[in-house]
């Protein structure tokens, strides 16, 4: 099978929550999100063909599933604790941090293409107030410069961000990351019960090699890069039943133990 088109679903996963979270927040009624929602993500799929949009996984906001989302709300509501979504994408998890109360001022998005953050802002309609608070850049984590004007945030967050590298780029991704957090960096990602290189073939005829890890050496590979500064807290495999395919996912926070 064609990797394209096994990784491309037709229909939008709409449940209650989707319906819910679009009604309330981008004022989409039920009866027109289903196509709004393929009108945006056809738009995005002709330019890039990444799983997240042709499995819909975007409609996931993962964000909310980590074992720290409340804690992370909770500070950023009371604390003034700032949040740094990297490699955003469509910017759904900074969608669902504003949806939840923490204010546009306490949140950032970084994305190496803004194309993402355009059809972001036309998949939210928000695009206003987006602007206007500053919360969407265009950035390289490979940047140093750039690296070097970022505030870091108190949170930090890379939802199918780190599994794109290679074993030893994700070293690199990493020490970056920590730079830009000083509590904790939470995300998913690709995983596997046997840690391992694998190859991944895309329409621009890219062959590169992405790593899945397991939890173990998800946490050796931290406490490798960042001399035991940065420790996982949490990682943990589940796996998701997609009725054609089935995927392992891997949820972590990683700690900052200076503190």
């Amino acid at each position: 099978m064609d990797q394209q088109i096994k990784h491309y679903v037709d229909e939008p996963p709409i449940n209650p929550y989707v319906e819910t979270f679009f009604s309330s927040y981008a004022s989409i009624s039920p009866t027109e999100l289903r196509q709004h929602l393929i009108h945006v993500r056809e738009n995005a799929w002709k330019n890039f063909d990444y799983h997240c949009l042709g499995r819909w996984t975007f409609l996931d906001f993962s964000i909310r599933q980590s074992p720290i989302y409340n804690e992370i709300v909770d500070k950023c509501k009371n604390n003034g604790a700032t949040v740094i979504d990297f490699g955003c994408c469509l910017g759904q998890d900074i969608r669902q941090l504003a949806y939840d109360g923490v204010p546009l001022e306490q949140i950032r998005g970084y994305e190496l293409d803004p194309f993402f953050i355009q059809q972001g802002y036309e998949l939210f309609r928000d695009e206003n107030p987006m602007k206007e608070k500053k919360v969407f850049h265009s950035a390289d984590i490979f940047d140093d410069k750039l690296l070097e004007t970022i505030e870091p945030a108190d949170y930090v967050h890379v939802g199918s961000f780190i599994h794109l590298f290679d074993f030893e780029t994700q070293k690199d991704v990493c020490r970056r990351l920590a730079r830009l957090s000083k509590n904790a960096i939470i995300g998913r990602q690709s995983g596997s019960e046997v840690a391992e290189e694998h190859s991944r073939h895309r329409r621009s005829n890219e062959n590169s090699k992405r790593m899945r890890h397991s939890p173990e050496s998800f946490r050796d590979m931290w406490n490798e890069v960042t001399n035991g500064q940065w420790q996982v807290e949490y990682a943990n495999l589940k796996t998701i039943d997609d009725g054609d395919r089935v995927r392992v996912m891997l949820s972590f926070v990683v700690r900052n133990t200076k503190l």
